[in-house]
């Protein structure tokens, strides 16, 4: 790949992505690179890409070349960018789309990063856990699929998303002047809207545009599925103290986002699940760019010349989501199994 075909925003992490952008079959076809910063909601990354686009469209026609769409490629976060691109600004842009580890309902990974510091985001260090309480991009990764967390007692449900319902130590905090817990209680609440009314629904798109798009995810991987709050004050008095240790983890995810999350369009867009095998490295969510199927199902779905997508490789390993089923777990929690073939 021509590495002058390539803009770039800011520094891009060559570990994560080197492979895949070098692994690129394009066939001299320009690749543009939109980096953002995961701080911001993703309804301002959204205004930015579209900015981005059509900075794009500008240039390759003063080039004599016109691109009137694009293929997209994203990663992570960068699947709930697109999301919000698309509610906002429609698809018209969109050539055809493929979302890679997609955290489409959240992962209980943000949680623990709230609470303790540590989980989704690498290098996230425990003396940044109270910075993320601010940043919206984080926050509208929490967890929004149903049963993702529960109370111990009581018929209430629970929500990632009120500010109520987070450990007291948190919604306390250090003390009467601290004003982290009304930043946190407001960014919550902008969070929430912007999951609810700011990220497009891709069951709702057009048949047409769907069959342009398509899922992959991670399976494998030690994953959290769903936890619980145990409401009563513990030992050093916290109440609504979130049990990340005895919380659901299987191997239903790619070790961040767990398949209720990211198969959570299987019924409407076509999901392939990547599974353990022999002949390939294990990558989990971060890394997951690095995985030669991700490669080579990306260059197969987007630079075809003709013919129909084949997703099927030697050895099986690569299979598509027929639906999500509901398990539970010893204590009775929940978790997703996707069932594939």
């Amino acid at each position: 790949m021509r590495t002058e075909s390539l803009i770039r925003a800011g520094e891009i992490e060559a570990l994560a992505y080197g492979e895949f952008l070098n692994d690129l079959k394009t066939d001299g076809r320009p690749v543009y690179i939109f980096n953002y910063d995961w701080r911001y909601s993703v309804s301002v990354n959204a205004k930015r890409l579209k900015d981005f686009v059509l900075y794009l469209g500008r240039k390759s026609k003063s080039t004599g070349l016109e691109f009137n769409s694009f293929d997209f490629i994203t990663h992570s976060l960068g699947n709930d960018v697109l999301l919000a691109y698309l509610k906002a600004y429609g698809h018209s842009k969109v050539h055809r789309a493929v979302f890679v580890a997609p955290p489409f309902k959240g992962s209980i990974d943000i949680a623990s990063a709230v609470v303790v510091g540590e989980g989704f985001f690498p290098g996230v260090k425990a003396s940044f856990r109270k910075l993320i309480r601010t940043f919206p991009g984080a926050l509208e990764l929490l967890p929004h699929y149903d049963e993702a967390g529960r109370f111990d007692s009581g018929t209430a449900t629970h929500s990632f998303f009120r500010f109520s319902h987070w450990q007291s130590n948190i919604t306390s905090g250090d003390d009467a002047d601290d004003p982290l817990p009304e930043k946190f209680k407001q960014a919550l609440k902008l969070s929430r809207s912007v999951i609810s009314d700011e990220l497009q629904d891709l069951s709702h798109l057009p048949e047409d545009v769907r069959k342009r798009m398509l899922i992959i995810a991670r399976h494998g991987f030690d994953t959290w599925q769903s936890m619980e709050i145990i409401r009563g004050e513990q030992n050093d008095k916290i109440r609504n103290f979130y049990d990340f240790e005895n919380g659901c983890r299987t191997s239903d995810g790619d070790g961040r986002v767990s398949h209720r999350s990211s198969c959570h369009y299987c019924d409407s867009v076509r999901t392939l699940l990547l599974d353990n095998a022999f002949f390939f490295r294990e990558y989990e969510h971060g890394f997951i760019m690095k995985d030669e199927r991700v490669q080579k199902l990306v260059n197969r779905f987007l630079f075809r010349r003709s013919g129909r997508f084949e997703y099927k490789i030697h050895g099986g390993s690569i299979k598509k989501v027929r639906r999500l089923d509901r398990k539970v777990d010893s204590n009775n929690l929940p978790y997703w199994v996707a069932v594939a073939d």
